[in-house]
C-alpha cells in the first residue's frame, strides 16, 4: 500500500511539473511582474506631483491648527484661573531666578 501511495504522488508531482510548463512556467510568470511593475511605476509618476502637494498643504494646515489650538488652551487656562496676563509674566520671572538654598536654624532649648 505504501509503494502505491509513493507512486500516485510522483504521477502528480510529474502532473503538475506539466502543466506548470504548459502555462508559461518562469518566463510568463516574471513577464507578469514585470508588467504589474512598469504599471505601477507609471502610476507613482502620475499622482506623485499632486500628491506631494496635497502632503505639504495638510502638513502647513496641521501646524497652523497646533498653533492656534495651544494659544486658545493658553487663554482657557489664564481664564480659568483667574490670573492675569502680569501675574503669570511675574510667575514665570520668579521661575526663572534661581532660589537661595535656605540654611538650618539651630535648635534652641
Amino acid at each position: 500500500m505504501l509503494v502505491i501511495s509513493f507512486i500516485m504522488a510522483i504521477i502528480a508531482i510529474i502532473i503538475s511539473l506539466l502543466a506548470y510548463r504548459r502555462a508559461g512556467g518562469a518566463r510568463e510568470l516574471k513577464k507578469t511582474v514585470d508588467s504589474l511593475t512598469s504599471t505601477m511605476e507609471s502610476l507613482k509618476d502620475r499622482a506623485g506631483g499632486s500628491l506631494k502637494e496635497q502632503v505639504e498643504h495638510l502638513t502647513s494646515l496641521t501646524e497652523s491648527l497646533k498653533e492656534k489650538a495651544t494659544d486658545a488652551i493658553d487663554r482657557v487656562e489664564k481664564a480659568v484661573s483667574g490670573k492675569s496676563e502680569e501675574k503669570a509674566a511675574e510667575e514665570k520671572v520668579a521661575e526663572q531666578k534661581p532660589s537661595k538654598p535656605k540654611r538650618p536654624r539651630p535648635k534652641r532649648k
